[in-house]
């Protein structure tokens, strides 16, 4: 009995894991504003360093600090391995003076890609607030996450048998072109939807702010072909059109006749149902062609309103396909502007973790020396958890720090000249900053 009393009656179903996608959509969403820090140390110059490297993975993950997260709760786990090639299967870089200006080169590259990567997720969201970033890379597509955990040196891209300042030319070259086409395909677009703001419809306005065309469509307007025709056009015959301001109806029907010569008695009409908001109304008044200059005088001294207005059904039939065209023109464009900023976002998004690859084995090799044998991660520091972190990540890493290039007091004068230090390489970046609507 007292085993039974022990166990809690079950209060309904347990929750359900979220699925895969949502899993996915909870780790975009969470990385917006979230930063990355890709750190590395040094290993051993001997032999089966990369038994090192598994060690200093599994210290990390062990690491209270450190080893949090998990992909079926909507978060990715941290640390993990960031396979920066090393060791026998090195980038290439020359002479030491060649990776002394490398370190400005790669530099200015980052931070000129990442400005051209954080514009296209912009402008893809406002193109498409419920955009999807996924990286498609070496025949595959993947998540931002899915990429950067498993992310490997792409080999057909960027081959190493090519010099890194060779790779980063050919890279930066492709970045900017997408720029260039995103920024050219963006103002066509943009072109695109200016034509059909200026030849759509303006609903909701009043009459003297609204295209007639829209007003007087053939379904509104009587056109039998006989006198009593809503507009009369003849060799000598023409019709005006004039919206009346509310309460100046009767003064107009008063004087119509009289404010200019030969115009048709008892021609003026109005259009029914056709009133706006504002109380103005639309009349017509026939008149001989050579009377409508002095007429249209007369009104605006009367301050009524004249509008330069022909009837023409087959006008209003042109007008009608050429808007239907345009939208479907506006359509075309923004599915393929949607598509071009979804690839230029990805392959940007692939040259830059290459250059945080780049930047990270230039650094090492300086830091750690010859051969360059040494172990990279990525690591996700949550909140104001980001001093935490680095002390964590100096007890566990720290203690391997070593000198290259720079010799042993390379910490000592950052301090003195105010940057920051760690005994460690670090480099960090926000791979999302625009809010999702």
């Amino acid at each position: 009995r007292l085993a039974r009393r022990a166990v809690p009656r079950r209060q309904g179903r347990l929750p359900t894991p979220p699925s895969r996608a949502e899993a996915a959509t909870a780790l975009e969403t969470m990385s917006v504003g979230q930063e990355f820090w890709v750190v590395a140390v040094g290993c051993s110059k001997e032999q089966g360093y990369n038994t090192e490297k598994e060690s200093f993975l599994a210290s990390l993950k062990s690491h209270p600090t450190l080893g949090t997260g998990s992909r079926s709760q909507g978060t990715l786990e941290s640390p993990f391995k960031f396979d920066v090639p090393d060791g026998d299967r090195s980038l290439l870089f020359g002479s030491f003076d060649n990776l002394i200006r490398l370190t400005d080169d790669l530099q200015k590259s980052d931070s000129q890609v990442d400005s051209i990567l954080h514009r296209l997720e912009r402008q893809y969201l406002e193109l498409d607030p419920k955009a999807e970033f996924r990286v498609k890379s070496q025949r595959q597509e993947k998540t931002f996450h899915d990429y950067l955990r498993t992310w490997q040196w792409d080999e057909a891209k960027y081959p190493k048998s090519r010099s890194i300042l060779d790779n980063l030319t050919l890279l930066m070259s492709v970045v900017n072109k997408l720029d260039e086409e995103a920024r050219n395909k963006t103002a066509q677009y943009n072109e695109f939807k200016t034509q059909r703001g200026n030849m759509a419809k303006k609903e909701g306005a009043n009459l003297t702010n609204r295209d007639l065309v829209d007003v007087l469509t053939p379904d509104v307007v009587k056109m039998q072909g006989n006198a009593d025709d809503d507009f009369i056009y003849t060799e000598h015959l023409t019709t005006v059109v004039v919206i009346l301001p509310r309460g100046t109806e009767q003064d107009f029907v008063k004087a119509y006749e009289t404010m200019a010569e030969n115009v048709v008695p008892m021609s003026g009409r109005k259009f029914k149902d056709l009133d706006d908001k504002d109380g103005n109304v639309l009349w017509r008044v026939v008149m001989f062609k050579s009377a409508a200059e002095n007429f249209k005088k007369a009104c605006r001294e009367r301050r009524y309103i004249v509008r330069d207005f022909e009837y023409s059904e087959e006008g209003y039939k042109r007008l009608k396909t050429q808007r239907d065209q345009l939208e479907d023109a506006v359509k075309r464009q923004h599915e393929l502007v949607r598509g071009l900023y979804q690839a230029a976002w990805s392959d940007a998004m692939v040259a830059w973790v290459h250059i945080k690859a780049m930047r990270i084995f230039v650094e090492s090799v300086l830091r750690f020396g010859m051969p360059p044998r040494f172990a990279s991660f990525i690591v996700m520091p949550k909140g104001n958890s980001a001093p935490a972190v680095r002390k964590a990540l100096a007890d566990v890493l720290g203690k391997n720090a070593q000198s290259g290039l720079f010799g042993g007091d390379k910490g000592a004068e950052a301090q003195d000249d105010g940057e920051e230090y760690f005994p460690y390489v670090s480099l960090s970046f926000t791979p999302f900053n625009v809010q999702r609507g």
